[in-house]
């Protein structure tokens, strides 16, 4: 009976945990020849129709009636395939969709992983320098949120709530402080 109420509890445990990650599975593995950017530069004609899974970030949005191009600034990817913008960058890419791409959605600097076919390759102008990107037809996108670290008083104390500590009462106009062992005053 222990081994069959262990069993449905860590199948219960396994079934919860498998839920948890919203990661498509085609962003998180990566494709078998698993190309780079930097391995094609100079010779895009010859790695046409290649699966390939590249991120990095957004640098402009175009819209035209047939289909949306991100320009995106490539970079390496982790394990979860999330770009690492703290590494540097082989190059740019142009990611191409026949979906609506919103620019204030998508606006600039925001993370993205794709998987796709190279098809092609096309120019742009970045500054005064005209640069030969080459072009990913998206299969899948996933857009990555921005890492928010949570903002605390320098002076944040767990063990106080608002100026009342709800565990242990008021003595005497001190409060008595579990982790210090002693108590304190406070005015």
């Amino acid at each position: 009976m222990k081994q069959l109420s262990a069993f449905f509890v860590t199948s219960f445990v396994l079934v919860l945990l498998s839920g948890c990650s919203n990661i498509p599975k085609q962003i998180t593995t990566a494709p078998s020849n698993d190309l780079q950017l930097n391995e094609i530069q100079g010779k895009i004609e010859n790695f046409a129709n290649q699966d390939v899974r590249w991120g990095g970030e957004v640098v402009n949005v175009e819209n035209n009636n047939d289909a949306s191009i991100m320009q995106i600034v490539q970079y390496p990817l982790n394990h979860y395939g999330k770009p690492i913008t703290n590494q540097s960058s082989d190059g740019r890419f142009l990611a191409k969709t026949t979906e609506f791409i919103d620019p204030v959605i998508y606006k600039k600097g925001t993370l993205l992983t794709f998987t796709g076919t190279l098809n092609g390759k096309d120019s742009r102008k970045v500054d005064q320098k005209e640069l030969i990107m080459p072009v990913l037809e998206v299969s899948s996108m996933y857009k990555w949120q921005p890492y928010q670290p949570i903002q605390r008083d320098p002076f944040y104390d767990p063990f106080f709530y608002n100026g009342f500590y709800p565990y242990h009462g008021y003595h005497n106009r001190y409060w008595h402080h579990p982790r210090f062992g002693y108590p304190y005053y406070y005015w």
